[in-house]
């Protein structure tokens, strides 16, 4: 087992992950680990959201200034895109975010 040292904590996309991993896997001298393939598998599979893409949709959430609603949940709502108002609630319920009709329907509409 490695021995890693956590620098800072953040929350980051897929679409940033998946980039990371991408260019290292792309540097000759250095061999994937098993976590990092099966991460890329993963990411491949069910998150195929461009940086830039994402980023436009997070400033797009953030820009309606929804009270309660961290980065965190942003970006999960994002990477998961929820279609319905009861999924996008689900997504926010966990960290105690109640979100009225109308803040529903605005995140949807950005999405």
């Amino acid at each position: 087992m490695s021995n890693y040292e956590i620098i800072s904590k953040e929350p980051i996309s897929n679409a940033e992950v998946f980039e990371a991993i991408e260019k290292r896997a792309q540097d000759e001298e250095v061999e994937l680990t098993y976590r990092e393939e099966k991460t890329l598998e993963y990411i491949k599979k069910f998150n195929p959201m461009s940086v830039e893409d994402f980023n436009s949709k997070v400033e797009a959430i953030e820009a309606l200034e929804i009270p309660r609603l961290g980065s965190e949940q942003i970006i999960r709502i994002v990477e998961l895109n929820p279609k319905t108002g009861t999924e996008l609630r689900a997504i926010v319920s966990h960290s105690g975010v109640i979100l009225v009709d109308e803040n529903v329907t605005r995140v949807l509409e950005v999405l």
